[in-house]
């Protein structure tokens, strides 16, 4: 499925706000079916522009609206994500594999928040995220790479603190949201894993970044909610596991992992 459709209606069609409120979220399979008949009958949300076409795959797809606080958070928290996996990406001298995930916050996430930016229920942030976008285009070795990508950061989290404060505080929402997260990465892991080998880089990069944004959240909550500290850490054990499938930026020359023991590891969450 085209790389852009796959970043967010993929994770806004396992029904996380459904698993919230009591509801029953779907697996990844089950979720990679129903995204598809919607990407077929193209029956996607307005909101967002479309990104530049060729970059990944990427470009020219609505996005689908983010309604929900767990679907808004789980939005910033993939755009933190890509963030993670690029700038790995270029500690390793890799820009041109770093630039597609500098370029999928604007492209493929942003325009699933719009709706609430352009109600003022957020503030808006595009430019800080197209600045780094551009800057990675530009000149990725200069001094103001480090710069932009820190602003960028800044500018998702003060979305976040926006919509919750004091998330870390909140076992129950971090757990949700990183649910959401590690079954995104299955997904993505899905998609980027032919038999036993990794065809797809991109959608392997994303699940990683992903994950590695889980476990940052996680590590956040155990220090500032101790008291859900066995619930916090079992979801950080089975998102250590899931990251074996992913033990660098660049792939592994074999799948370390089959896509059953990933999506099983993401359902336990």
């Amino acid at each position: 499925m085209p790389r852009a459709q796959r970043a967010v209606e993929l994770f806004l069609s396992l029904g996380m706000a459904a698993g919230a409120a009591g509801g029953v979220l779907l697996s990844p399979a089950q979720a990679g079916a129903q995204h598809l008949h919607t990407a077929e009958h193209g029956q996607l949300a307005a909101g967002g522009e479309g990104g530049e076409g060729g970059e990944g795959g990427e470009g020219g797809h609505a996005a689908e609206q983010a309604t929900s606080l767990e679907e808004q958070l789980a939005v910033l928290a993939q755009m933190q994500g890509h963030l993670l996996v690029a700038e790995e990406l270029l500690n390793r001298g890799d820009t041109k594999g770093a630039e597609p995930h500098l370029g999928h916050p604007v492209d493929e996430l942003y325009g699933a928040l719009e709706p609430a930016i352009i109600k003022g229920q957020l503030p808006p942030f595009r430019d800080s995220l197209e600045a780094l976008r551009q800057q990675v285009r530009l000149d990725p070795n200069a001094a103001a790479m480090a710069q932009k990508l820190s602003e960028a950061r800044r500018a998702i989290e003060a979305t976040n603190q926006k919509l919750s404060p004091n998330l870390s505080s909140q076992p129950t929402l971090v757990v949700t949201v990183v649910r959401q997260l590690a079954l995104t990465a299955a997904s993505e892991y899905e998609g980027a894993v032919d038999g036993l080998q990794i065809s797809e880089t991109i959608e392997y990069q994303d699940a990683r970044g992903f994950l590695l944004q889980a476990d940052r959240l996680l590590a956040q909550a155990l220090v500032t909610a101790p008291a859900a500290a066995t619930t916090l850490q079992s979801a950080r054990g089975r998102i250590a596991e899931m990251l074996k499938a992913f033990p660098s930026a660049q792939p592994p020359q074999r799948a370390v992992l089959n896509v059953s023991a990933v999506e099983a590891l993401a359902e336990g969450i």
